[in-house]
């Protein structure tokens, strides 16, 4: 029966051992001992690595869209051609040229895949090496760039584009003079390098370097005028 309590049974052999063993109390010593390894972990420690996990996750994925992601594209239309040709000069600066080629041995080829006829170029000198010509395609012009390098390593892109009426920012404008020449083309900067900007005739012109400091300001006055005095191009027909 579940209520039976004799000396025989489960529940009576129980009360007997409790009434009749003796107890002694644990040694303070293992108390301690056993207290903190049986205790169970604080319950923010389930979710907190999780949460930290994601967080670090987020973090490392909102970094990477920083990075990688496109960029705002300037509402100002030489702004943005002076970002292409940056960009164009950036990838030339780390790859080289597509196809290097010689003036004015491929001049008639450059001309036929550029849209840009040279009546008079800039072939280098002292102070400047000409070290390749590429037609290129920039803001959906075709035009010809033409690479030069310093005694130091700089790399110089002349870029020009059949782009008629380019409006030139007047508060950028430097005036620089040579002998009897004047010319007030626009300095403007993107992405940690100078542009000169100038219309000439028909064409927009740009000179790019990575001449950014005050000091590099005056030798890259020069190069402008070296490449501007030297090169005449035109659309061709």
């Amino acid at each position: 029966m579940s209520g039976d309590h004799s000396p025989d049974s489960d529940e009576g052999l129980g009360t007997r051992l409790r009434a009749e063993l003796p107890r002694y109390a644990a040694p303070t010593s293992l108390r301690a001992a056993v207290t903190p390894g049986g205790a169970p972990a604080p319950r923010r420690a389930a979710w907190l690595s999780p949460v930290l996990a994601a967080a670090a996750t987020a973090l490392v994925l909102g970094l990477v869209f920083l990075l990688a992601g496109p960029r705002i594209v300037p509402a100002d239309p030489t702004e943005r051609l002076v970002r292409s040709v940056v960009a164009e000069h950036t990838r030339a600066l780390m790859w080289g040229a597509r196809r290097p080629e010689v003036i004015p041995t491929a001049l008639p080829w450059l001309t036929q895949e550029s849209g840009i006829g040279l009546r008079q170029v800039f072939a280098g000198d002292d102070r400047l090496q000409f070290s390749g010509a590429e037609p290129v395609y920039l803001e959906g012009h075709r035009g010809i760039a033409l690479h030069y390098r310093d005694a130091d390593g700089h790399l110089l892109t002349y870029v020009v584009l059949p782009i008629s009426g380019l409006p030139v920012p007047d508060r950028r404008r430097v005036q620089i003079e040579r002998g009897t020449s004047r010319w007030r083309p626009a300095l403007m900067h993107d992405s940690g390098f100078s542009a000169w900007v100038w219309r000439q005739g028909e064409v927009a012109c740009f000179l790019v370097s990575d001449m950014v400091s005050e000091d590099d300001v005056e030798r890259f006055k020069d190069y402008f005028v070296r490449v501007r005095a030297s090169t005449d191009p035109v659309p061709a027909n």
